[in-house]
């Protein structure tokens, strides 16, 4: 079998957010760790898109690094450059910087104080809840960052974050989100709640005309040329950026290299969100077909991707299918299908 033409290279606990390209798309994707990539002498015939930089430590990072510019030098197209990637910290501060973002980050163990309250606390590299709420003065945060260090949190990833947030409707506060794939971004679907803390949002809590208007931002992503300023910033070809709008202009929080792809293209009792998510399923399919480096037959797709859907199946049709369609050893994630 050919080599397959897109690997997705993550940490190993991390494979599961791009499984459902095997179950859901015709797409010639493999999901392959950093071990899987790393110890080869030449990198293979494929496009490598490199995620979850930030989950590296330092030696991994140099070591991707090196391993990008192998395969750029080979000929092959690489995205997200580990060299010139920004964590969250020089992100913020980066957009704070250049005027994009009206609101500061800070490093606990430095020596700037915060210049706007409220803050938070955040750990650099996490992808889960802040350690804090919100920090009205000094004295709160002090004891914040006290109590913070004394349940383990390492003192050196601990950054203090202007607060930038503001309800779309009263009592109703709305995430956005733009991904980027190779030279396209592409608008992305809105998560709604009733807390400034928008992580995975309440069902039902928003108003229809907001998903009216939630795909005109997919259609026509009016905030996608400013996405794409704070992707070059972070020197990120490839993820997806979360962002609010504070008086009509957006404030970018985080980029995640490694996002969870779910191409579910319909929405219980919701028709205008289940046309988002077509639509965004479209566009999705249609950018990762454009960083292809070199397409090929289609029958050499098609038994590459019967072969990793074959994994996903249990028992008995599993092995029969392995059996006609052979696929790398090791190519496939041993993790359980999981959100």
């Amino acid at each position: 079998m050919g080599a397959v033409l897109i690997l997705i290279i993550t940490t190993p606990e991390h494979r599961y957010t791009h499984l459902n390209l095997y179950r859901d798309t015709a797409l010639d994707i493999e999901v392959v760790s950093y071990d899987d990539v790393l110890r080869r002498r030449t990198p293979r015939r494929a496009t490598h898109v490199f995620t979850d930089i930030d989950r590296l430590p330092s030696w991994r990072v140099h070591e991707a690094a090196l391993m990008y510019r192998k395969v750029r030098d080979a000929g092959f197209r690489a995205l997200n450059d580990p060299a010139r990637f920004l964590g969250r910290f020089g992100l913020l501060r980066s957009l704070n910087r250049a005027g994009i973002n009206d609101f500061d980050a800070y490093r606990v163990d430095g020596i700037e104080a915060p210049r706007k309250w409220p803050v938070f606390l955040r750990l650099e590299g996490d992808h889960h809840a802040p350690v804090s709420g919100l920090l009205e003065d000094q004295a709160s945060l002090n004891r914040a960052l006290q109590e913070a260090i004394e349940g383990g949190a390492p003192r050196s990833a601990l950054l203090i974050i202007e607060y930038a947030a503001e309800p779309v409707r009263p009592g109703l506060y709305r995430k956005l989100s733009v991904f980027r794939v190779g030279d396209r971004v592409l608008g992305y679907t809105c998560v709604h709640d009733g807390n400034w803390l928008v992580k995975y949002g309440t069902s039902g809590i928003a108003p229809a005309d907001l998903y009216d208007e939630e795909y005109s931002l997919i259609a026509e992503n009016p905030f996608g040329a400013a996405a794409k300023t704070a992707f070059d910033l972070a020197g990120i070809e490839y993820g997806r950026v979360d962002f609010g709008l504070v008086g009509g202009k957006p404030q970018f929080y985080e980029i995640n290299s490694n996002p969870y792809i779910s191409l579910e293209a319909k929405a219980p009792n919701n028709e205008r969100r289940s046309a988002s998510l077509k639509l965004f399923r479209t566009n999705y399919i249609e950018a990762v077909k454009g960083i292809d480096f070199a397409p090929r037959a289609s029958w050499r797709v098609k038994s590459s991707v019967a072969a990793r859907r074959a994994e996903l199946l249990p028992g008995r049709a599993r092995r029969v299918l392995t059996r006609v369609f052979p696929a790398r050893p090791g190519s496939l994630p041993a993790e359980p299908l999981t959100t």
